[in-house]
């Protein structure tokens, strides 16, 4: 169980860091809002004290202290030859320089994303759905708001995004580690929606999170009955199972569950704008994801055979979570569309 009396004043800290960077007017206040979010964040990393938390949790703050580096020396030469420390500056000139690099650093995207899979990997599944959401969004808001990034530039982020998200997750047995290189392939997706619009990349990344907080759940609740930290997922009760395949698939972009409609937005979009050479990018990442998800859970639903459908109220509960994760988006694009 966690420990809330604990943990509390340092999930307020790793929330404020985070508004205070959001409300910001200025860089610095930008950088020292990412920093008391850091602080925040790594005690929750670390409360239970295992070594696989421990380790992972001194990469992540080795990773995060170069980039905060990095980012606040970026920002104070650009703010060296401008004489502001405002937020327009960066993005008005078309000067990214170290201080997006760093902000892609911190992302974990490529091809900085090598920390993502072997930090996420030592984790409890609370702090993994941090790290891979809301440790992304004040980042992220400021590459979309005031960092502009050239047609080419995006080309080779997306791409590099797609690759290693989509080539890494092959093989994968650690169902963290697989989580993991798909928000590598995400991100791609969220660059990609970057150049359309801040509407499209909250769109998207709110139905992601969606995704993963259901899986994240899932991981909590088996791994508490099983009483281990990293519980093999081929010991999951069958609905556990039938449901975590549903969320692989949603995450992958099949239809018609809910991550389809996130990517069937953005692919709109970007095709309405001309970039076609993108969107084949992404739809090449997300199939060579769904490929790995589609095997994966071909081999959960097998291995459940033998306890296939043991009672109806499981039938049930089954029906109404695939019919809430199928239509979920489509009832939502709709109404997006109708504002």
């Amino acid at each position: 169980m966690l420990n809330f009396s604990f943990v509390s004043l340092f999930i307020f800290i790793l929330f404020f860091g985070t508004f205070f960077s959001l409300s910001s007017t200025h860089w610095f206040a930008v950088w020292f809002g990412l920093e008391l979010n850091l602080m925040g964040f790594i005690p929750i990393m670390v409360q239970k004290s295992t070594m696989e938390e421990t380790e992972s949790g001194v990469k992540y703050f080795l990773i995060q202290a170069v980039g905060s580096g990095l980012f606040l020396f970026g920002v104070l030469l650009t703010s060296w030859d401008f004489s502001s420390w405002g937020l327009g500056f960066l993005g008005a000139v078309g000067k990214t320089g170290l201080a997006f690099f760093a902000l892609l650093l911190k992302l974990g995207g490529a091809p900085f994303h090598f920390w993502v899979p072997s930090v996420a990997a030592g984790l409890s599944w609370l702090s993994n759905f941090l790290l891979l959401t809301w440790q992304k969004v004040a980042p992220l808001f400021m590459i979309c708001c005031y960092l502009n990034l050239a047609n080419y530039f995006l080309l080779g982020l997306v791409a590099m995004s797609s690759f290693f998200g989509g080539v890494g997750g092959v093989n994968q047995t650690s169902l963290r580690a697989l989580i993991a290189y798909s928000s590598i392939l995400h991100m791609g997706w969220l660059l990609a929606g970057a150049s359309i619009s801040w509407g499209v990349v909250f769109i998207y990344f709110f139905f992601y999170c969606i995704i993963l907080f259901f899986i994240s759940c899932l991981g909590m609740k088996e791994e508490s009955l099983n009483m281990s930290q990293f519980s093999n997922i081929f010991v999951w009760k069958f609905y556990s199972r039938y449901c975590l395949v549903l969320m692989l698939l949603s995450l992958g972009g099949m239809p018609p569950f809910l991550g389809f409609f996130g990517k069937m937005l953005i692919l709109v979009e970007l095709l309405s704008l001309g970039n076609i050479v993108i969107s084949i990018i992404l739809i090449l990442g997300s199939m060579i994801s769904l490929y790995y998800y589609l095997v994966l859970s071909f081999s959960l639903l097998l291995s459940s055979s033998s306890e296939y459908m043991k009672s109806r109220a499981e039938i049930r509960n089954v029906v109404g979570f695939s019919m809430l994760v199928g239509l979920g988006g489509l009832w939502s694009l709709v109404w997006l569309y109708s504002l």
